[in-house]
């Protein structure tokens, strides 16, 4: 070899036993280090120690092998951040499969909401309860090293806010329906929570006059759904701004700020408030009865484009819930929903 290296080189040597044997040694110790980064992993994953031997050595295997190479590759003797990120990674998703593979999964559990629902959650702190939408359900928990949990609701929050939160447990005391507040203790609390942080003119036109008969959301009995409750509007733009300046002193409730869109008196007894003039809160009592809204047996009474059949029952009609308007519309095909 040595003829065909440049004048003035020295000879090739091949290394010595002793190199040749520390260079083995050391690549042991490498792999060795690899192996039982992925281990650990592991055992974050599979607390129970669930995963049968051979499911085990595979997970290991798979992603030591993975590590290791990418290590010897670049030339590195020591795992870095990116390496015991992919560790983590990869050792879920493979630990997640493989105990999914022993048992067949358990059915999600029933929610009471569903996506697009208005509800009021919990954030803790002055306000401590703000409006939202749900906008994902049963979602990954990222806090569960296991990747078993399931996050019931991702909400994003209303203006001015505007945030995702994620939404821990599917409880009345963290979670419940964004309705017309009144039947419960603290209902104003939730109105004035609930009233639009930029609330639309004072004139602008309501959809509602006093003495219109009307149908409410409102909680049910209890509390976990909601159901639509029959009254009469006893005040259109009705002012809370004195109650609300005693109970939220720092915000400003002169004006519009201070006014809900109706003040509605139930037929069962007591008052709610609408605090916002929306199809999903207030409805025209001769185009939605009383009766649930949400319940537990899966009615969803929300949208506000149905189709349906006619009073007389010798036809089909198309209800706009918002506008109050209706219209004669053909019958649905057998395939559709019917509601």
């Amino acid at each position: 070899f040595s003829s065909f290296l440049p004048v003035g080189s020295p000879p090739f040597r091949p290394p010595s036993g002793g190199a040749r044997h520390r260079a083995l040694m050391a690549g042991k110790s490498l792999r060795r280090r690899v192996e039982d980064a992925v281990a650990e992993a592991i055992a974050d994953h599979d607390p129970n120690q669930r995963l049968p031997g051979r499911d085990y050595e595979d997970v290991l295997y798979d992603v030591a092998d993975k590590v290791f190479s990418t290590i010897t590759e670049e030339n590195r003797d020591a795992l870095d951040d990116e390496d015991m990120a992919y560790i983590a990674r990869k050792t879920r998703k493979l630990v997640a499969a493989a105990l999914d593979a022993l048992d067949p999964p358990a059915p999600p559990p029933k929610l009471r909401y569903a996506m697009f629902d208005r509800v009021v959650c919990n954030v803790g702190g002055e306000r401590r309860w703000a409006p939202g939408t749900v906008m994902s359900v049963l979602e990954d928990d990222p806090d569960d090293v296991t990747g078993q949990a399931k996050l019931p609701y991702v909400v994003k929050m209303d203006p001015p806010n505007g945030r995702l939160i994620s939404v821990p447990k599917d409880v009345y005391d963290v979670c419940r329906s964004e309705v017309c507040f009144g039947q419960r203790a603290g209902a104003l609390w939730f109105t004035l929570f609930c009233l639009p942080q930029q609330p639309a003119k004072k004139s602008a036109a309501r959809r509602f006059s006093v003495g219109d008969r009307v149908a409410c959301a409102v909680e049910d009995e209890s509390n976990d759904y909601s159901a639509w409750a029959a009254g009469t509007v006893l005040a259109v733009d009705h002012s809370v701004a004195e109650d609300a300046a005693a109970l939220v002193p720092g915000r400003e409730w002169g004006g519009a700020a201070g006014c809900v869109p109706y003040q509605v008196g139930l037929d069962a007894g007591g008052k709610v408030l609408a605090h916002r003039d929306e199809h999903w809160l207030v409805r025209d009592l001769a185009l939605q009865p009383e009766g649930p809204r949400v319940d537990a047996g899966g009615t969803r009474c929300l949208t506000r484009l149905v189709r349906r059949q006619s009073a007389g029952g010798d036809g089909w009609e198309a209800v706009d819930h918002h506008t109050r308007k209706r219209r004669a519309c053909a019958a649905p095909d057998s395939e559709e929903d019917d509601e």
